[in-house]
């Protein structure tokens, strides 16, 4: 809840608010130097994605700024109590330890906690709109929700739409391949240390522990939106949602995602993801790690399918030499004239 309230404040309130996944990264960054790191982490991580939206009293045209009232806050810490529920007895439950290892993990719990606010209390009291899961089909929003506090009347052409959507996905493809990539880079350097030790010839030498699987992409992301902020490139907030995705993936277990082409393939399919997805659930919280949720499980769909195709293939082959065998030992045994 108090990572929540601050990437809440951050993003919201005042004059000079910011950017909502520099806020997200830079809480997480905050929470990830302090001596709570290894222990608190993951539900910090939570909150800050709980307060990564804007939508709390969110009733009007989303180009009309939302009044900041203390109501607000209670309404958010409601949200970041039930993702906390969420995380706690449904994810991280060890009986079911939904979606272990996946990219995006983090990010779903708190967009699953999102939906169930919204259907049972935001929805029905009028707190946020119910048109914020289509909103994108009766209003404009821009590729991947970039800039969403434009005036709605300042269409883009379509070039501006084509430009963005692919920095979109270069975005997503390098979070996702230089954070994965870090990360697998350092556990063979942590396997070759181990090595080493064994054949005696690193003694009284501890490997290192393994980098974690959060800050770096967090780290990789906050690197990229500096540089990206220093261009003042026009469309730079919709390469940072775009980072967002990419450190996502970037996150998943390197026992689901064992390889830096592996990476680059599931940050595609969640670039993919997040462009189908921009006109739906806008504003929502924990979207752009569902996005990344996404486009692991389409990658784990795809190569199941495609292994069971392979193995059919395969079987179908088997018969055929089998059939053909039988037909050459029944000619081979049938009489000579």
């Amino acid at each position: 809840s108090i990572t929540a309230v601050f990437t809440y404040s951050y993003n919201n309130v005042g004059n000079h608010s910011t950017n909502v996944q520099i806020a997200i990264m830079t809480v997480i960054t905050l929470v990830g130097a302090t001596p709570f790191c290894s222990t608190h982490l993951i539900p910090a991580a939570i909150g800050a994605f709980a307060g990564g939206h804007n939508i709390i009293g969110s009733t009007g045209l989303i180009d009309n700024a939302n009044e900041i009232h203390y109501s607000n806050f209670g309404w958010l810490l409601l949200l970041s109590f039930a993702v906390g529920m969420v995380w706690c007895f449904i994810v991280a439950n060890p009986r079911w330890n939904i979606l272990d290892g996946y990219a995006g993990r983090l990010g779903t719990t708190t967009f699953i906690g999102m939906n169930l606010v919204m259907l049972t209390i935001f929805g029905p009291l009028g707190v946020v709109d119910w048109d914020r899961y289509y909103y994108g089909m009766v209003q404009v929003i821009h590729i991947a929700e970039e800039d969403a506090t434009l005036p709605l009347a300042s269409a883009w052409e379509w070039t501006e739409e084509a430009e963005l959507a692919i920095g979109y996905v270069l975005a997503v493809l390098w979070l996702g391949i230089i954070g994965g990539r870090t990360r697998i880079f350092h556990q063979k350097y942590i396997a070759q240390q181990f090595e080493s030790v064994d054949k005696g010839s690193g003694a009284g030498k501890q490997p290192p522990t393994p980098l974690n699987n959060v800050l770096v992409p967090v780290l990789w992301t906050m690197l990229s939106i500096f540089a990206v902020n220093v261009t003042q490139y026009k469309h730079g907030a919709g390469l940072f949602n775009g980072f967002a995705v990419g450190a996502y993936v970037a996150m998943a277990s390197l026992q689901k995602i064992t390889s830096t082409g592996k990476f680059a393939v599931v940050s595609l399919l969640a670039a993919g993801w997040g462009l189908a997805l921009t006109p739906f659930f806008v504003g929502f919280a924990g979207k752009s790690g569902f996005t990344s949720m996404m486009g692991h499980v389409t990658h784990e769909i795809l190569v199941n399918l495609l292994n069971r195709i392979r193995f059919l293939w395969k079987l179908r082959q088997q018969e055929q030499e089998m059939q053909q065998q039988q037909q050459q030992q029944q000619q081979s045994s049938q009489p000579k004239r």
